[in-house]
């Protein structure tokens, strides 16, 4: 009995070690299973932050391309050298002392711009990278399409976002105004403004901070459309009968002024004429040198292009018939006072469009829509006018006397001296065909973002 009953412990000491032995290895294996899925979790986790910071990361190199690059101007081109250029110089200057990236490596290629590798630091000590490059489409002469491509990288994830971005062209102030001017306006005693097929034709503005009185009306004034004001502190002042068709606003934003680049007219001014003449004369392409202070006083007939070396004042006394364009060289020196165009007999002006046969105005004929491209220079008018063929854009204007008469697509004035409308001066801006790129005049382009080009 002794013996057996020592077996039957035995055994069930036996069962118990091998039931424990069993749990062991099942506890064993459940610790195993919950640390490799903790681990899974972790891992999981990990991947999940370090994707949501790469993106996080990539979408800040677009918002930094985007808000850095979006308005850019480039001067008068789409060039895809010029748009990257000016796309490197915004973002040196944005990034200079900064110490996330060298500014002095950003730099421009054949396709594009490429950043050097930005590094960002978080607050935990750990750091990503950006990697930034824009690119352009279009070609060498076309950068109209830019594609700001952000790759961002933090601990083994990577995640890359793109936006596009257009070049186009500026707005040009003759879009908006008939006369616009960086002076004052005065206009004085019946002078008008209006426009030949509609009111919007006739705005004015002044564009001028050197005072607060920056649009001066005086007598029996009629403007036909709106009367506008840049400095927020100006103020039109209206004295007598003044009619002003549309509205009067006062912190008007300022336009896009043009650039003059009279180099297109130049070559066909192939003869030099130094002197005046009180005879009825005709004369084609000529060029005025420097300090030649020419009085043209008889019947004057001039085809193709007047070209004025600064300085110098030209005086036309006499009736003046032309079919062609005026064009000056910018003064080494601003004075007005030796840098003069006046008219103070009769004008009658046609486009270069309408110039007569010949070799020598071949090419000339297509550059169309301008009358006067005189910067430093004060336009002067006392006479009559009954047609002007083209804008026109100097550095003053004074209208006496019953001068004025169609402008064709308007006036500008390009500096903070004065801009005067004397007597019976009526001048109907018309802009009717007038072309959106008047030769001669340049206006800048813009780099600007195209919503909804987000992708990932």
């Amino acid at each position: 009995m002794s013996r057996t009953r020592n077996l039957q412990r035995a055994a069930r000491r036996g069962v118990a070690l091998l039931l424990t032995m069993i749990f062991l290895a099942l506890f064993a294996c459940l610790a195993v299973a919950i640390v490799t899925a903790s681990d899974a979790n972790l891992t999981i986790a990990r991947n999940r932050i370090e994707s949501w910071q790469a993106a996080a990361f990539a979408e800040t190199g677009v918002q930094l391309a985007r808000q850095s690059v979006g308005g850019v101007t480039v001067p008068g081109t789409h060039n895809a050298a010029d748009v990257h250029n000016a796309i490197v110089t915004q973002l040196r200057s944005v990034f200079t002392g900064s110490h996330m990236v060298n500014s002095s490596g950003i730099s421009a290629g054949a396709g594009g711009v490429t950043v050097p590798t930005i590094t960002v630091a978080r607050s935990d000590g750990r750091t990503g990278t950006i990697n930034l490059n824009i690119l352009s489409s279009g070609g060498a002469q076309d950068a109209t399409t830019i594609t700001i491509s952000s790759t961002g990288r933090f601990g083994g994830a990577c995640r890359t976002v793109t936006y596009n971005m257009t070049v186009q062209r500026g707005r040009s102030v003759f879009q908006d105004y008939g006369i616009a001017s960086k002076s004052a306006v005065q206009m004085v005693g019946n002078a008008s403004l209006t426009g030949a097929n509609n009111p919007h034709e006739a705005t004015l503005l002044s564009a001028t901070y050197s005072t607060t009185n920056a649009v001066q009306l005086t007598g029996n004034i009629n403007v036909a459309g709106d009367v506008a004001v840049c400095n927020p502190n100006g103020v039109i002042r209206k004295t007598g009968n003044i009619v002003i068709g549309g509205q009067q606003i006062i912190g008007a934003p300022e336009p896009e002024w043009p650039q003059v680049d009279i180099t297109p007219f130049t070559s066909y001014a192939t003869n030099v004429r130094s002197t005046g003449s009180s005879a009825n004369i005709t004369l084609s392409n000529i060029r005025i040198p420097p300090n030649s202070n020419p009085t043209f006083s008889g019947n004057t007939t001039i085809n193709g292009v007047v070209y004025v070396q600064a300085p110098n004042k030209v005086t036309f006394s006499g009736n003046v018939t032309m079919i062609g364009v005026i064009v000056c060289d910018t003064p080494a020196v601003y004075n007005l006072t030796n840098n003069q165009i006046k008219f103070s007999g009769n004008l009658t002006s046609q486009g270069v469009e309408s110039l007569p046969a010949g070799a020598q105005y071949d090419g000339l004929r297509d550059l169309t829509g301008s009358f006067l491209l005189a910067p430093g220079f004060s336009a002067q008018f006392a006479g009559n006018s009954t047609m002007v063929n083209g804008c026109m854009v100097a550095s003053e204007f004074k209208f006496t006397g019953n001068s004025g008469g169609r402008v064709k697509g308007g006036v500008v004035n390009l500096a903070d001296s004065s801009f005067q409308m004397t007597g019976n001066s009526p001048i109907i801006i018309d802009k009717n065909g007038f072309p959106a790129d008047p030769a001669g005049l340049v206006s800048s382009y813009k780099v600007v973002c195209i919503p909804g080009s987000y992708a990932e």
